[in-house]
């Protein structure tokens, strides 16, 4: 009984080998980044949405016999706003990343998906601008690997990849900066649209 049920296993899993679709693309689209201060700091203060662009790859693993499809990308991102302390002076703040969401989808209606999945961030470079000559404020770093979530719904047609997501991290990216001795933790929104292009495909 134990041989039937193992010889049952492999002889599933190589089905879903069989019929497994591998794809792979490129893609890039535009971000609408909200960066906020995770829990509400002792100064009061304001903070603007900015528009970001984004590119990079992906690849899909489609596995028909389960209706599944696992997505691993890579993107080079930012996520960037405009913080106001009090009525001082506003200042810009920009972080680079390359994202590396794993998403999980499945099929709807034959072109259309939803999908979620995690983003493991990865921070490469960090631009902080505070008002000059101002001793209140320290600039700090943020850190060096976040992780994230992504939730998405998109659309094949033909060779294009139509994806509209919801970025979003609730654990903290690290304080860019510190005022007055207190240091505000960073999590981030972010609102993307991307078009994509599948370049080829194996056994599709």
């Amino acid at each position: 009984m134990k041989k039937l049920f193992i010889l049952t296993v492999i002889f599933s899993l190589s089905l879903v080998a069989a019929n497994a679709q591998l794809e792979f693309g490129i893609k890039g689209g535009l971000s609408g980044s909200k960066l906020n201060l995770s829990e509400k700091p002792s100064f009061d203060y304001s903070n603007e949405s900015n528009n970001t662009i984004n590119f990079g790859i992906y690849s899909r693993l489609k596995i028909p016999v389960v209706g599944l499809y696992i997505q691993p990308e890579l993107i080079f991102n930012n996520r960037a706003s405009n913080f106001k302390v009090l009525n001082e002076k506003a200042f810009f703040h920009k972080a680079n990343y390359v994202d590396i969401p794993v998403l999980v989808g499945i099929r709807l209606l034959k072109f259309a998906r939803i999908y979620g999945g995690p983003n493991f961030q990865i921070l490469t470079k960090q631009l902080t601008e505070l008002p000059a000559n101002n001793p209140d404020y320290i600039k700090n770093e943020l850190s060096k690997h976040s992780t994230g979530f992504q939730l998405g719904v998109g659309a094949d047609l033909a060779r294009l990849r139509l994806d509209l997501k919801w970025d979003f991290n609730n654990g903290s990216m690290g304080s860019p900066f510190t005022y007055k001795g207190h240091t505000p933790e960073l999590t981030s929104r972010l609102i993307t649209l991307q078009i994509g292009f599948k370049l080829f495909a194996f056994f599709d």
